[in-house]
């Protein structure tokens, strides 16, 4: 026949244009490998060599990465640092002291503080606490690594699924609410800083963030049932907690200037196995993802400390990396991602006036954009 070359050249042609187009676009939009293999070889070091006279707040301080992190600060002269978690954070307290004594260093002032991230209760009476004992009125550093994984749908005491409550909604709060209390201390020549944790799990996580035509989106991200939903709710919640931070930099750029500037950016700090990945290993695919990007926990807590350290004009607004600045991800530069960005602040603003009244003269300070 004529034609018989026509459907295997169109075949080859197929096969050539999704090999060129269709898997770069794919893995743009779904699996950022590249990064992800950049950052297991990356070994980041901290820039900043002392951080004398300052206080540093961190959450999720009995974690992988929060008690490496204070680690970090603790052996770069840190003035006070304050350790915030669900449980008692003294362990990581007695280490650091003996470490420090060990090498005739300076022991800093620990506080420990413990925190109910399920609660909104639990978030203000987290900043409640900081007003009454940051009497000096210095709050430099405040890095938000708390967060929880579930592969099984729970509640939260309100009402929400325990990821987005925990992940998006109690760190957005708490942020929220110790905002008007960051301030540099003299011997910090930079604005102070307010580090959110991301993760390369928004990408996957992506395709089941549509935003519905009607009803409440956090609602729908919220009432999931256990499965796909479930297993990507990770990656939702902290899509929901970049999508705040995008938001609330860009508000705070309006409001806070001059020598008033407080910067607020996220910190990418990779994969590691830690206790939280854990269950990740008795599942083949997230396993096998996890072992292409998985590093040490120390690099990932030396890119965090980095992220929080940043200079106004370099980490304002930004997702922090190892080395660098990252782009935020492609559903999220799209128009559809301003449209749920919005919605998602304004719907989380609704929640939080209606249960937490002191809440409304923050974001109405915000609103002067």
């Amino acid at each position: 026949m004529p034609d018989s070359w026509l459907y295997p050249a169109l075949g080859a042609a197929a096969v050539i244009g999704i090999l060129t187009f269709g898997i770069p676009l794919f893995l743009a939009e779904y699996f950022p490998w590249r990064s992800i293999y950049n950052q297991r070889h990356g070994k980041p070091t901290v820039k900043t060599e002392s951080y004398k006279g300052r206080t540093a707040m961190i959450t999720g301080a009995n974690g992988a990465y929060g008690s490496r992190a204070a680690k970090i600060f603790a052996h770069r002269d840190i003035d006070t640092l304050i350790l915030v978690d669900v449980a008692d954070s003294g362990r990581v307290k007695k280490e650091i002291e003996d470490e420090l004594t060990a090498k005739n260093k300076p022991v800093p002032k620990i506080l420990i503080w413990k925190v109910d991230m399920m609660t909104f209760a639990g978030c203000k009476e987290l900043a409640d606490k900081a007003k009454r004992e940051l009497k000096d009125g210095y709050l430099d550093h405040v890095l938000m690594t708390v967060g929880i994984l579930s592969f099984n749908r729970r509640e939260s005491p309100e009402g929400w699924e325990t990821s987005i409550q925990v992940n998006y909604l109690s760190n957005a709060l708490a942020a929220l609410l110790l905002l008007p209390l960051l301030k540099s201390s003299p011997s910090n020549p930079n604005a102070p800083v307010l580090t959110f944790v991301t993760s390369f799990g928004i990408y996957p996580a992506s395709f089941t963030m549509g935003v519905p035509k009607t009803g409440s989106y956090l609602k729908k991200l919220s009432n999931n049932r256990d499965g796909l939903e479930q297993g990507h709710q990770y990656g939702r919640s902290k899509a929901l907690l970049l999508y705040f931070a995008r938001e609330l930099a860009d508000r705070v750029s309006a409001v806070y200037t001059g020598k008033n500037k407080v910067t607020i950016n996220s910190a990418d700090p990779g994969s590691a196995w830690t206790p939280l990945t854990a269950p990740n290993q008795g599942m083949l695919i997230p396993r096998l993802i996890m072992n292409f990007g998985a590093r040490d926990a120390k690099y990932g807590a030396a890119a965090l400390v980095n992220g929080v350290s940043a200079s106004w004009e370099e980490g304002h607004g930004k997702i922090m990396q190892d080395f660098d600045t990252a782009t935020f991800p492609p559903f999220m530069l799209r128009k559809s991602g301003q449209v749920a960005q919005q919605r998602a602040w304004d719907e989380t603003r609704a929640e939080f006036e209606a249960k937490v009244p002191e809440v409304k003269a923050i974001y109405e300070l915000l609103e002067r954009k």
